[in-house]
């Protein structure tokens, strides 16, 4: 193990994906600017998700990658090379663990520091560091890493709302006829091990329009529409207070609309991490997953029932059936909200 140079003045972080784990690595961030003030930090990850962190005050630059593709990486990895090597970096850190990531910290140079994996090329890292923590904080392994390069604790998770965006959300829900803070669900994600029933969304969009007398919003990517106006085609009379903007909303403002929101309840997803990451109430739906029960910047209920075939994470056992998400209920998350509201707003 190479010693790790003292008091770095130029830090690059590496997290290029994906948008929930982007959320999970900003204690990072918010560790070494507080441990480091004076030091200049930037932020390799993907370009398409770049904004996400452009625009907050606490890193000083962020960097776009766009991955290439099979026989184009070593042209551009020497491409990237001579990009970063102008930077100087003292310290890289890699906060993926990943192949890639590894030969995108080599490209950068400095001393390197990262997640042990088993993942090739761990020679081109200084330092591997076993993942640790607390598993049941949101964020846990990014926190803990934090605390290794720091010595102090770690804050929870974090992002940034400008008062700019938190302004245009709020016209944009005027003129969409939205009145009042917003119920925002966010019912998609990329494993269907992950997904809670599609038929349940139109009973519990339905009971929380009649219980809490909110509107409610869902969010989703352009990938989700179909599935979206499915579910929006179920709502029957609920309908005139339900707004379905999935897929039409960018990656720069999502953080502004999640902000707006009242309440957030939401799958195993990137957008339920970041309501959790904005303070704001989150009833999480978690099954084959249970990344966290707790450690969030605002009231968090995890809805999680830990049976003997969980969390099997990408090994269904069940043939299609996910009966631990079948299990929670409409009728239990929205006692499970009821609760989780009243002891927000009386705190």
């Amino acid at each position: 193990m190479t010693a790790r140079p003292g008091e770095p003045q130029n830090i690059l972080i590496i997290r290029i994906s994906a948008m929930g784990d982007l959320v999970f690595a900003t204690p990072l961030l918010a560790s070494l600017r507080a441990r480091f003030p004076n030091a200049r930090i930037s932020w390799l990850v993907r370009r398409e998700l770049a904004p996400l962190l452009e625009g907050d005050a606490e890193v000083d630059e962020v960097i776009p990658f766009s991955p290439p593709k099979g026989k184009q990486w070593p042209g551009a990895l020497l491409a990237l090379r001579r990009q970063l090597r102008d930077y100087r970096f003292d310290w890289v850190i890699d906060a993926q663990g990943l192949l890639k990531t590894r030969l995108l910290a080599w490209a950068a140079g400095g001393h390197r520091i990262g997640f042990d994996s088993k993942e090739p090329a761990g020679w081109l890292m200084h330092e591997r560091l076993p993942k640790g923590g607390d598993v049941e904080l949101m964020g846990s392994e990014y926190r803990w890493l934090a605390e290794q390069l720091t010595d102090a604790p770690s804050p929870p998770p974090r992002l940034r709302v400008s008062e700019e965006q938190a302004t245009a959300v709020h016209e944009q829900l005027a003129t969409l006829g939205v009145h009042g803070a917003p119920i925002v669900v966010c019912p998609f994600t990329t494993r269907p091990q992950k997904h809670w029933p599609q038929e349940y969304w139109p009973e519990l969009i339905t009971g929380l329009i009649e219980r809490f007398n909110a509107p409610v919003l869902m969010l989703g990517g352009p990938a989700d529409r179909e599935a979206a106006e499915q579910i929006e085609q179920q709502l029957g009379p609920a309908a005139v207070r339900f707004t379905n903007l999935v897929g039409q909303t960018r990656i720069a403002e999502t953080p502004a609309w999640m902000a707006s929101a009242r309440l957030v309840i939401g799958v195993d997803t990137g957008l339920t991490h970041m309501g959790g990451a904005l303070g704001r109430p989150t009833v999480a739906l978690f099954g084959s997953t249970c990344p966290y029960t707790g450690g969030a910047r605002g009231p968090l209920t995890v809805m999680y029932d830990k049976l003997p075939c969980a969390p099997c994470r990408r090994n269904p056992t069940c043939a299609g059936v996910h009966t631990c998400l079948r299990l929670l209920t409409p009728a239990r998350v929205i006692a499970a909200a009821r609760a989780l509201l009243a002891g927000a707003e009386t705190a």
